[in-house]
């Protein structure tokens, strides 16, 4: 896609839905006449989209065609956004032609900043007024911003899959609870701990480390608006020594403490 292009295309919301710790797809391949982009929050599923295949995971958006089968395996329980979108100019509004927008998987490096859009879409996915069509529309093009800024920044398209990258990111989903090693982990992927860090970076645009540390306080997050368990108890629950480290890194991350931010987000 050329420069103009990428910065003069907004996507059209036609639906949103959103699907919470979904366990299974009922629909295995499906095919629609609008654009389907799925944006991950947690969990990971398995897709094919024409010639585009990988696993998708927090911080993914696969991007599918009209007309074009979607096949998809769900590997670990998620919850996700589905939105059916069109392409539009922004000067005139004329429609998009598909040729110009990506199909297949986009990694966001921004982890906070698309975790703070998904809570707010999540606030209005029940409510259907004019103004909750605003904001979703707002919120929709704030994420394809942010695959916008990534793309200009890089000069380049997205990297592609690292299969050992990939399987790094699957033990984090399976084990982002618990206490691990992640110098273990690159030796068991028969790598230094170096190597790992650089090919990782590549990949995801982030540290092992931030992207683990990313995954635990988006579980933080969801306990604290979820469920009325104390601070002590999230942290048992994600992969925290206890919750002073945990309020540390939530502040440090989040720019805020654990207990306003449940207190400002809770419904």
């Amino acid at each position: 896609m050329r420069i103009r292009e990428i910065t003069s295309t907004k996507p059209e919301v036609i639906s949103h839905v959103y699907w919470k710790e979904k366990a299974a797809f009922q629909v295995h391949v499906d095919i629609n006449d609008f654009w389907v982009v799925f944006g991950v929050e947690d969990g990971s599923f398995t897709y094919r989209i024409g010639p585009h295949e990988g696993t998708a995971s927090f911080g993914d958006l696969v991007f599918c065609p009209p007309g074009v089968a979607f096949q998809r395996e769900m590997v670990h329980p998620s919850s996700f956004h589905v939105f059916l979108l069109r392409w539009v100019l922004e000067e005139n509004g004329a429609l998009v032609t598909e040729d110009n927008i990506p199909a297949g998987k986009v990694t966001v490096q921004d982890l906070h900043r698309l975790t703070s859009t998904y809570t707010y879409l999540r606030k209005w996915t029940e409510v259907h007024t004019d103004t909750s069509t605003a904001l979703r529309h707002h919120y929709v093009t704030d994420i394809w911003m942010q695959v916008v800024e990534e793309w200009l920044s890089d000069s380049r398209e997205p990297s592609g899959e690292d299969i050992l990258v990939q399987k790094a990111i699957a033990y984090m989903l399976e084990h982002a609870a618990s206490s691990f090693n992640l110098k273990r982990l690159a030796m068991e992927l028969g790598l230094t701990q170096v190597q790992f860090t650089r090919r990782f970076k590549k990949t995801t645009g982030m540290a092992p480390l931030d992207y683990l540390t990313s995954l635990r306080l988006q579980k933080v997050q969801k306990l604290l608006l979820d469920s009325d368990l104390t601070l002590q108890q999230i942290a048992g629950l994600c992969g925290f020594e206890n919750e002073f480290y945990l309020s540390r890194v939530f502040k440090k991350r989040m720019r805020i403490t654990p207990s306003h931010y449940r207190k400002l987000h809770r419904l």
